[in-house]
């Protein structure tokens, strides 16, 4: 009879706390917003290059000025979408100018060579520059190695070989910049945004409740485990409604444009990571929240003014940019010592430990341990912020200091 009594006091603060929420004009407001930016960041660009590339009605044409008479045989075939044009070289700098201004040609490249037999390129264009000077510069400095092997008689064999590119093969291993490191610093900043956010609701609620002057009553009439944990819980449900909506869109949005994004290696990249590593960055984000979220249940049931709430969350900022800072730098080297030690440090380790899972190898028993020390250190900060929340609702007045709380918790037989 007591456990029901005790399950509808908890469902009944729990079903409040998240319906108020995600019924408020706030968290409608962000969520929207949120929504709309993911959108245009995955629809804008595709949209953007369709509009930009556009059938042309006809190849640009590049003139080609050879002051050095050696490059009229050079393979420009690689240059696509140009017409070549070999131009005159007794053209001044200015008349070839004026050739770009006119709209005779939409490019021009000068090749000569100096007195130390060095080749030089320069390239003349009116519009925004793409690849095309350094596809040139890559085509010149070919066909010149091929004509100084020519002159030097080296069979056509052995410059074909040496002029062949090398076949070329990318594997990204888990530690790599796009495949490892980017990916996991977005979640990161969103575990991040997810614990100051979150956590500052709650800490909102409490003290709003508290300037309410109706927790003397609501505190008598049922258990402050009930109480806290359903307000955690709710916020905690809320909050992952709101990423799931955002999760979904971005998810949607990134299949209408797939096309254009499965070659980004950076978006495929955090699209395509395994559910393994979803599900433990779940776990960690749920440990994580829980655990500040107490925190900040704590602090909101101290103050008597929304306006204290800013000051002393504070040290729990601090502590979370510490370990961001922290994790990001160390994902640059993620066997460092400083990660690893951070790993194991439970308010630490939803960042730290998740980051080493997702940049490098790390051996199953230290995943282990860190999930069974945070775990413990969520039931340790659950029960603390139960016997503060007790205690401190009933508090006004001026901040009670770390003593005052001490002391009280001591005296308290309730929770």
């Amino acid at each position: 009879m007591k456990a029901n009594s005790s399950f509808r006091q908890f469902s009944v603060v729990l079903n409040h706390e998240y319906k108020n929420l995600i019924k408020s004009k706030f968290f409608r407001g962000i969520t929207l917003v949120f929504l709309l930016g993911i959108i245009l960041l995955l629809t804008l660009p595709p949209m953007l290059q369709k509009s930009m590339s556009a059938p042309q009605t006809a190849k640009q044409s590049l003139l080609v000025v050879d002051e050095t008479g050696q490059f009229a045989q050079a393979d420009f075939s690689s240059l696509n979408g140009y017409n070549i044009i070999f131009g005159q070289v007794n053209q001044s700098f200015d008349q070839l100018k004026r050739l770009i201004v006119d709209g005779e040609y939409d490019d021009v490249v000068i090749i000569s060579r100096d007195s130390q037999g060095k080749i030089s390129l320069n390239f003349l264009s009116k519009r925004v520059l793409d690849s095309l000077p350094q596809n040139l510069q890559t085509l010149i400095a070919a066909a010149n190695i091929k004509n100084i092997m020519v002159q030097n008689n080296v069979p056509d064999t052995a410059i074909a070989q040496a002029l062949t590119s090398p076949d070329l093969s990318i594997t990204e291993t888990s530690g790599s910049m796009t495949n490892g490191f980017l990916p996991t610093y977005i979640m990161i900043m969103v575990l991040f945004y997810s614990m100051i956010v979150y956590g500052a609701m709650v800490a909102s609620g409490v003290a709003q409740e508290k300037s309410s002057r109706a927790m003397e009553l609501l505190i008598t009439s049922a258990k402050t485990q009930n109480l806290i944990l359903g307000k955690i819980i709710g916020i905690g449900l809320a909050g992952l409604t709101q990423l799931a909506i955002w999760l979904l869109g971005m998810l949607i949005f990134f299949q209408i444009n797939f096309s254009y994004w499965k070659d980004n290696a950076i978006v495929s990249g955090l699209f395509g990571m395994p559910a393994s590593k979803i599900a433990i960055m779940l776990l960690f984000y749920l440990m994580g929240f829980f655990m500040y979220a107490a925190l900040y249940g704590a602090i909101g049931s101290l103050v008597s003014r929304m306006e204290d709430i800013q000051m002393l969350q504070l040290p729990i900022v601090f502590l979370l940019m510490i370990g961001l800072f922290v994790t990001i730098f160390g994902m640059i080297q993620p066997g460092s010592t400083m990660l690893i030690v951070f790993s194991f440090i439970p308010i630490y380790t939803p960042m730290s430990m998740f980051a080493r899972i997702n940049t490098s190898d790390v051996v199953w028993w230290q995943v282990a341990l860190s999930m069974v020390l945070s775990f413990a250190t969520v039931v340790l900060f659950a029960w603390a912020a139960a016997k503060i929340y007790r205690v401190g609702v009933l508090m006004y007045g001026k901040l009670p200091s770390l003593k005052e709380i001490i002391r009280a918790i001591r005296d308290d037989k309730n929770v």
